[in-house]
C-alpha cells in the first residue's frame, strides 16, 4: 500500500496537548506498524464565528493543497469525524477517485449531523460514499446504520484503542508523591473537556453531597480544557479548595494522575465510546461513568459502575459506594477489555480495512 491520508478535524500541538491526542496516537501507531501515513489536520481549537472560519479555510486550503499534490501517491484518505472532515474525503473520491474510510466518533453523528438539514444532508452523503465506515462504539454503529440508511456489513465497530505500553497500574505512593498529593486522601479523577455535556456540573454537585456524608478526606481533580467560560461561571459556586483545576497535561502525566487517583469518573450526557475510561482502567482504575453511548457497552458486565445520566443524586451514591468497597476493581472483566481494545490488536484490524477498501492498482 503507498500513502494513507488521514484527515481530522482535531489534532494536538504542545500548545494544545489532549487536542484530538486519539488521532496522533493511531497515526503513530500506523507509522510504527510501517505505514506511510500523511497528516492534513486542523490543530487550532479556537471557538467562535470569527475563529472558526479563519481556521477552516486555513485547514481547507492545507488539505486540498496535499491532496491534489499528492494524489498519486495516496492510496486512501481516513477522515477522522464524518463532517466536516469526512468532505475533503469525499472532494478528493470525486476528483481523483481515492477511497476512503470514515471514523465516526460520536459528536459527529449525535450532535453535528442534528445542527441543520445541509448538515445532515452531508452526513448521509459522506457515509454512503465512503468505503468503510469506522463506528467507535456499538450505540453508534446502530444509529448510523438505521438513521443514515448504510448496510450493516459496511460497519465495524472499533474503538481507537490503548497503548499498554503507556497506560499502565504504577505505584499509587509514588504517583502522588510526584504530584505532590496528599497520601490519606481518597482521590476522584475526571479528565475531558469542562463543558456541560461532560456532566461536571453534576460530578460537581454529587462531590459536594459526598463530602457532607462522609467522614473521610476526599478530593476531586478536573483535568481539562475549561475553554467554555460562561459554563465556568456557572459552576464557580460549586468549586472549592477540595476541587483541583488542572489544565491538560502531557499523556505521560495523564497516567501519573490515573495511577494516583482511586477512581475514575466519567459522567457524559452523550459519549461515542470513552476513550479515557479505557485509559483509567489500563492503569488500574476502577471507573464510574454514565450509562450512555460507548460507555454503556465498554463498561457493560461489571467492567465499570454505571449510573443514571444527569443524574447528581445517582452518581453521590455510586461515589459513596467507591469509598467504602474494598473490591471494586473487577480485573478478571477489565482484562477481557483491554485485550479487546489493545492498540496493537486495534491497528492490525485497521489496516486490514484499508487493504479491503482499495483496489489491487492502487495499493
Amino acid at each position: 500500500m503507498k500513502k494513507i491520508f488521514v484527515i481530522s478535524n482535531m489534532y494536538p500541538t504542545s500548545n494544545h496537548l489532549s487536542y484530538g491526542i486519539f488521532v496522533k496516537n493511531q497515526v503513530e501507531a500506523l507509522r510504527k506498524a510501517g505505514m506511510d501515513v500523511e497528516i492534513g489536520a486542523n490543530t487550532n481549537p479556537a471557538t467562535g464565528m470569527k475563529n472558526a472560519l479563519k481556521k477552516y479555510t486555513l485547514w481547507a486550503l492545507k488539505v486540498m493543497k496535499k491532496g491534489i499534490f499528492q494524489k498519486k501517491s495516496i492510496s486512501i484518505t481516513h477522515a477522522h469525524y464524518v463532517f466536516p472532515s469526512g468532505v475533503f474525503s469525499l472532494f478528493l473520491k470525486k476528483l481523483f477517485k481515492i477511497p476512503y474510510v470514515v471514523t465516526a466518533h460520536g459528536g459527529d453523528i449525535e450532535k453535528m449531523a442534528k445542527k441543520n438539514a445541509t448538515i445532515r444532508k452531508w452526513t448521509t452523503t459522506i457515509l454512503q460514499e465512503s468505503a468503510h465506515i469506522i463506528a467507535v462504539g456499538p450505540t453508534l454503529a446502530e444509529q448510523i446504520e438505521i438513521d443514515f440508511q448504510v448496510p450493516k456489513d459496511k460497519i465495524t465497530i472499533m474503538s481507537m484503542g490503548v497503548s499498554r505500553e503507556v497506560f499502565k497500574i504504577g505505584d499509587q505512593s509514588e504517583a502522588r508523591k510526584l504530584l505532590k498529593l496528599s497520601s490519606d486522601e481518597f482521590l476522584f479523577s475526571f479528565v475531558g473537556n469542562v463543558i456541560r455535556q461532560k456532566g461536571v456540573e453534576e460530578l460537581l454537585q454529587a462531590f459536594q453531597q459526598v463530602k457532607l456524608a462522609t467522614n473521610r478526606k476526599v478530593k476531586l481533580a478536573i483535568i481539562g480544557s475549561r475553554r467554555d467560560t460562561s459554563f465556568m461561571e456557572k459552576i464557580a459556586p460549586l468549586l472549592n479548595d477540595d476541587v483541583l483545576l488542572i489544565d491538560p497535561v502531557k499523556q505521560a502525566d495523564l497516567v501519573t494522575w490515573f495511577q494516583a487517583s482511586d477512581v475514575f469518573v466519567l459522567p457524559s450526557h452523550i459519549e461515542g465510546f470513552g476513550l479515557v475510561a479505557l485509559e483509567a482502567i489500563a492503569c488500574g482504575i476502577p471507573v464510574i461513568a454514565s450509562d450512555v453511548g460507548g460507555l454503556s457497552s465498554l463498561l457493560a458486565n461489571d467492567a465499570g459502575h454505571l449510573v443514571a445520566s444527569q443524574n447528581a443524586s445517582a452518581l453521590k451514591e455510586e461515589m459513596l459506594k467507591s469509598l467504602e468497597s474494598e473490591n471494586y476493581f473487577n480485573s478478571k472483566e477489565t482484562e477481557k477489555i483491554l485485550y479487546k481494545h489493545d492498540e496493537k490488536n486495534i491497528i492490525k484490524d485497521l489496516i486490514s480495512i484499508y487493504e479491503t477498501a482499495v483496489p489491487e492498482g492502487n495499493k
